[in-house]
């Protein structure tokens, strides 16, 4: 006779092997679970859906890494220490910190070869002239203008030649791109209406005020010509009703100065151009565009780099 330490262990039931040692309410849950299945999606798709939790529940658990996990222990441990206010272990005391997780590399976006208008459809010629300033690059880094001046129509973009909106304007009564010498220390009184011209050309703004303490935007502080919001003095000359003309020729009315409607002047030129440098291009409405962009002469304001921050002394605008 064999020794019973001998004997062949008994085979495990079906139910032992399926269940482990789960107990009867155990069993119970799970058949009435398996039931339930198969009333709901069918005899066979519920015993392929039986047979596929089966599996999932004998499947091991995945195993963390074991890297991060004993680097997880290592700062929980630290972490009570700090709390419990006692001595790191010897083993966490030399351990740096750890590191904080890598910022995500981000490309930064590719620059523009042309200018973004987004859902605006600009003139020919202002498109040409953002296209000519992105292209090249004439800006620099800082905001610019493009002023239409035979559509009475002015674009402001961002230093990288996005658009930020625009607008129409009033603009001189006299077509021309030169400004009279002389012109800004002239009177307004005895200023002749043919010299009531808007120059064209490349200007560094700068900001500034007028005589009133009034914030402008210097295009040519000699020449007195500057941005400013509509001045609307004497009524007869219905500045407000002209501004909101679809007629660009209705538009042109000022001295010279480029006149801007209040809420976009409050909203896109003073935040900006009110307070740093900026770069504006104004196209010529008599000169072709090479003679006033494309040949080799100095620009009609300083350059970038050296224009002043501080503003020039206040000049009377009057009704300019």
């Amino acid at each position: 006779m064999r020794e019973p330490s001998d004997a062949p262990a008994a085979r495990p039931s079906v139910a032992s092997r399926e269940y482990g040692d789960d107990g009867l309410f155990q069993r119970v849950a799970r058949r009435l679970r398996d039931l339930l299945i198969m009333g709901i999606v069918g005899p066979a798709t519920g015993v392929l859906a039986i047979v596929a939790i089966h599996v999932a529940a004998g499947l091991p658990p995945i195993a963390a890494d074991p890297t991060l996990e004993a680097a997880r222990q290592r700062e929980a441990a630290r972490a009570l220490a700090i709390l419990e206010d006692r001595p790191l272990p010897a083993s966490l005391a030399s351990l740096p910190p750890p590191a904080p997780p890598e910022a995500p590399d981000i490309a930064a976006p590719p620059a523009l070869s042309a200018a973004d208008f987004r859902d605006v459809h600009p003139t020919r010629a202002a498109r040409r002239m953002a296209d000519w300033v992105v292209q090249r690059r004439d800006n620099g880094r800082l905001p610019f203008i493009v002023l239409d001046k035979r559509d009475a129509r002015l674009y402001v973009f961002e230093p990288d030649g996005h658009l930020v909106d625009q607008t129409p304007v009033l603009l001189g009564s006299a077509h021309g791109d030169e400004t009279w010498p002389g012109i800004g220390d002239v009177p307004i009184a005895e200023v002749k209406p043919y010299q009531r011209t808007t120059a064209a050309g490349r200007f560094v703004t700068r900001p500034g005020l007028d005589a009133d303490r009034t914030d402008v935007v210097w295009l040519d502080y000699d020449a007195a010509l500057a941005m400013h919001r509509v001045i609307n003095k004497v009524k007869a000359e219905r500045r407000l009703q002209r501004i909101a003309s679809p007629d660009p020729r209705v538009r042109r009315i000022s001295w010279g100065c480029i006149n801007i409607p209040t809420a976009f002047f409050d909203t896109h030129i003073s935040p900006v151009f009110g307070k740093r440098p900026g770069v504006t291009y104004v196209i010529p409405e008599r000169k072709s565009f090479a003679e006033v962009f494309e040949q080799d002469r100095q620009p009609p304001a300083q350059s970038v780099a050296s224009v002043a921050t501080d503003g020039p002394l206040p000049r009377d605008l009057a009704q300019r």
